[in-house]
């Protein structure tokens, strides 16, 4: 019964946002309103990802037998999309990653709320989606989402005497030195989780982020006039900034005075650590679960939501979305509108969780979480997944690396770290 409900809800989605688009003609578009032909997709997703999704497809459309997909190097992606864009030899279709949102919006196509409603956008996809509304509609239709989430290995929480993994951060401060491994020269052989340092845990910027989020701060967010400023350091009504009350926890388990010390960057690589089974806790994203089975296939581990912050009045965790946008200079704008509708229903994103272990952004489908233990994980992360106006994601990296190296290295004091680092966002989301 409620698989029959999911799909009647998806179907009577479906209809009702199609039915808008063609009848109007997306805003005038075309004349051929119900037709797809010729669409090319650009994307960063795996071409056999996206090859077996458009095969199922093709077999029960034969209108889609026209669309195919191009995989990009995340690299280069976005020069070369704008290169292609400015050249008229762009995509008809493409994925918008969520941290490119402001780097790219000037380069798409908007879906006009007369076309497809903010209401039927809320209702149909996840919140992080609602990145992608602006005043005048929205930039693209959400396909993907990647939330954080927690490994952990069971041999060491049985080994230690410890049942579960923590629910709430404030139980790594007595959890890391009963998980954590040291000598009597203080050299760290086992550890508990990989906090207190950036460059060896390539998680390192979406679990800041995360915990910012978890900790009342949005980064950034705009003011009256709609402009973007950083908050990073605002107080945002409490005691001292949010975000250096983070950075105070995050710290803590890299130095090695604290009971907590259980990192530092002279370790390996945190995926690393943990797929050889000398790390308890690993914070990766759920697209790395096939990798890290398949890095060693005797690994006792499984997989639990992030831990929150106790009390909280609202949970979150980061999640890396793509959505499906028409760049500007599109060949065939109607077309693709008519793909991404059926690549965002709720059959095609049902169809993509067969193909991915990633959760679908449809609400539709989280109504029932899947009998896997893995995927009922993924999907209640789905659920609380969000993010930020990321204004380049290759400099903020390097701006919260900084951030906590400051600290480590004793060359700021936590206040003084965060200030800087909202100096340097506030100068990048401003172009200087």
């Amino acid at each position: 019964m409620k698989t029959f409900n999911i799909v009647v809800l998806g179907v009577f989605i479906f209809l009702a946002v199609a039915g808008v688009l063609v009848f109007s003609g997306f805003g005038g578009f075309g004349r051929n309103s119900n037709q797809i032909g010729r669409v090319v997709v650009w994307g960063t997703l795996q071409s056999p990802i996206m090859e077996s999704l458009f095969t199922s497809i093709r077999d029960e459309r034969d209108d889609f037998s026209g669309v195919s997909y191009v995989e990009k190097d995340p690299r280069t992606y976005d020069r070369d999309l704008v290169e292609a864009i400015a050249a008229g030899k762009g995509p008809d279709l493409f994925l918008l990653e969520q941290d490119h949102i402001l780097s790219l919006q000037d380069k798409v196509l908007r879906i006009p709320y007369a076309n497809f409603s903010e209401r039927a956008f809320k209702d149909s996809f996840i919140e992080e989606g609602e990145l992608y509304l602006g005043a005048e509609g929205s930039i693209g239709l959400p396909f993907t989402v990647d939330p954080l989430v927690m490994y952990w290995n069971r041999d060491i929480f049985a080994a230690t005497g410890i049942a579960n993994p923590p629910k709430f951060w404030d139980e790594f401060l007595t959890l890391a030195p009963k998980l954590t491994k040291r000598t009597a020269a203080n050299t760290i052989e086992r550890s508990a989780a990989p906090l207190g340092e950036y460059s060896n845990n390539p998680s390192a910027k979406a679990l800041l982020a995360t915990l910012f989020m978890q900790a009342g701060t949005p980064i950034v967010a705009p003011t009256d006039d709609g402009v973007l400023h950083s908050v990073l350091d605002d107080r945002l009504n409490l005691p001292l900034p949010p975000a250096e009350a983070v950075l105070n926890f995050f710290t803590e388990f890299s130095n090695p005075s604290k009971a907590a010390y259980s990192w530092n960057r002279a370790l390996p690589n945190a995926r690393d650590m943990f797929t050889a089974g000398d790390l308890a806790l690993y914070f990766g994203f759920a697209s790395e679960l096939p990798q890290i089975r398949n890095a060693n296939v005797n690994l006792n581990f499984d997989v639990a939501q992030l831990p929150q912050v106790r009390d909280a009045k609202s949970a979150a965790v980061y999640g890396r979305m793509n959505a499906l946008s028409i760049p500007k200079g599109a060949l065939n704008v109607q077309g693709a509108a008519n793909a991404a509708l059926v690549l965002t229903s709720v059959d095609t994103l049902q169809k993509l969780g067969e193909v991915a272990v990633l959760p679908p952004v449809s609400r539709a489908l989280l109504q029932t979480p899947p009998s896997e233990s893995y995927k009922n994980v993924f999907y209640l992360s789905a659920l609380i997944a969000r993010a930020w106006f990321d204004p380049n994601a290759e400099r903020t990296d390097a701006i919260f690396k900084t951030l906590v190296e400051d600290v480590t290295s004793g060359r700021a004091r936590l206040s003084d770290a965060v200030a800087n680092a909202s100096r340097d966002l506030e100068n990048l989301l401003q172009g200087r």
